[in-house]
């Protein structure tokens, strides 16, 4: 009689899948935290695309104590309603762990109970509670109005030049680790690069993997590397060295495939989800 091998597809396989293992649990930190983990800067300009940059940023908004969380977005004057109105349409449920962190709570008190009244914006109330939801603070506030670390909140604010951008950077208290630029041209964000100390620059993506342009990044040699669809370019600006990266084959883009703000192609000498990139 012949032997049924152990990678057997049989009936109950297919029509009748059982799991007996759990599914991983994973432990979310409930401690009152002081510290912003490398929090990121959106600025989204009058051209950009707003669909995308509101998809990127409510995602994000989500799981605002996440590493990397986004902690600032400034819009151009001129779509500020617009990119509001987008990106409280994804807004949904937080859930449990971001809800009841003590960050959290205390930020959304602020907003409600405070010494004056702010302007924020929250989920409708079919998709989200109030005590439950993402919290964009819209008027021009910066996350001075919160105790240290990170708020739990997204602060807003409006510009028109990059000049202003430069200022609200300055004035924001997280120390932001990498600028996250949406608009149709690139031209603005070589504006905006000298004037504020940050190192990488995402144009029209997140999280770009680094591993191309890294080694001459970390050896000071200007250089501008075109591959898997995306430009990488590192130059010295301001008396920094600054890596700006944005995509020249398509408008949406892959994420490197690392946790991100953990890329670790460099050190493996490799390149993120090689398999699944075009050369």
């Amino acid at each position: 009689m012949c032997e049924i091998k152990k990678n057997f597809v049989s009936h109950d396989l297919v029509h009748n899948l059982k799991c007996a293992a759990r599914a991983p649990k994973v432990r979310h930190s409930m401690q009152a935290t002081k510290t912003w983990p490398g929090a990121r800067f959106m600025c989204v300009g009058q051209n950009g695309d707003l669909n995308t940059a509101a998809y990127c940023l409510a995602e994000l908004m989500h799981e605002p104590f996440q590493p990397f969380p986004m902690a600032t977005v400034v819009v151009h004057k001129s779509i500020r309603d617009d990119f509001i109105a987008r990106l409280r349409s994804r807004f949904r449920q937080v859930k449990p762990h971001v809800a009841n962190h003590p960050n959290f709570e205390r930020s959304l008190n602020e907003l409600q109970h405070g010494l004056r009244p702010y302007q924020y914006v929250v989920a409708d109330v079919a998709d989200a509670p109030p005590c439950a939801s993402p919290i964009l603070v819209t008027g021009n506030d910066t996350h001075l109005i919160f105790p240290s670390g990170a708020s739990g909140t997204t602060t807003l604010h409006t510009f028109e030049t990059m000049t202003e951008v430069a200022l609200i950077f300055s004035k924001e208290t997280p120390p932001f680790e990498a600028v996250y630029f949406f608009d149709e041209g690139v031209t603005d964000v070589y504006t905006l690069a000298p004037l504020i100390k940050c190192v990488q620059f995402f144009v029209n993506c997140m999280d770009a993997c680094l591993v191309e342009i890294m080694p001459h990044y970390m050896e000071h040699n200007p250089m501008a590397i075109y591959k898997r669809g995306y430009h990488y370019e590192t130059l010295e600006m301001g008396h920094q060295w600054k890596i700006i990266v944005f995509p020249y084959s398509s408008a949406i883009l892959r994420q490197c495939c690392c946790p991100t703000g953990h890329c670790r192609c460099y050190a493996t000498h490799a390149a993120c989800c090689e398999d699944h990139m075009n050369a």
